[in-house]
């Protein structure tokens, strides 16, 4: 569902950077909530992009005080938003929802009443168990609305752990060396779930039923 990722990490860089600048706004240095109210999402990104090749000198200016403030607000602003990233996501309806795992995620595709959703890491991370013949996980009628996953607990449904090599998973269960998955969904996620879909198909699954709206890439955090 590209629009909705889209439109969550516009969100995330509008909400911290709101958030950022009410907590100081209390001071009197930086807007106020009725000059945020006036601007755009695009605007705020525009920013945001600007200045962050200045980050590392302005810090240095500025102090690690400040920093460290900064670090924290944009780091808790991801947390408060991941329940929203995940009602961004299309579910089948009597399934667990899925868990992405950490240093990585998952690509999620909907066809009829079964979900479909294939884990990946992220560069330098590998998975815990071998699973290069088991390329996603399913849950629907024919698993009873459970997740066939290896692990215990029913919802995760991929470990990513630290690995100087990737060999645990097919080839396309990895991020590209320059993408991770908070990359791949601000700028790429069509390319995955175009890539996943195409394997489903390989392997003898009707895509006929394919529900468009369901497609989604969960990242972990």
């Amino acid at each position: 569902m590209p629009f909705g990722s889209c439109l969550l990490w516009r969100m995330l860089f509008f909400v911290s950077l709101a958030g950022f600048l009410s907590d100081l706004s209390e001071t009197g240095a930086f807007a106020s909530e009725s000059d945020c109210d006036s601007t755009t999402v695009d605007n705020v990104i525009q920013s945001l992009q600007k200045y962050s090749t200045c980050f590392p000198e302005v810090a240095k200016k500025d102090g690690r005080d400040l920093l460290n403030r900064l670090i924290w607000i944009l780091k808790d602003t991801l947390n408060l938003l991941q329940p929203v990233q995940d009602k961004f996501c299309k579910h089948v309806p009597q399934c667990p929802q899925p868990i992405a795992p950490k240093n990585g995620g998952i690509v999620c595709i909907t066809i009829g009443s079964t979900e479909y959703c294939k884990p990946m890491c992220n560069k330098g991370y590998d998975f815990s168990f071998l699973r290069r013949s088991r390329l996603y996980e399913t849950c629907g009628s024919t698993t009873e609305f459970t997740w066939t996953t290896q692990l215990t607990g029913g919802q995760t449904l991929a470990v990513c752990e630290p690995s100087e090599r990737a060999v645990s998973g097919a080839e396309s269960a990895y991020f590209p060396d320059n993408s991770s998955c908070l990359h791949t969904l601000a700028y790429s996620e069509s390319e995955q779930l175009e890539t996943f879909l195409g394997e489903l198909a390989k392997q003898g699954i009707d895509t006929t039923n394919h529900d468009k709206e369901a497609d989604c890439l969960i990242c972990g955090y």
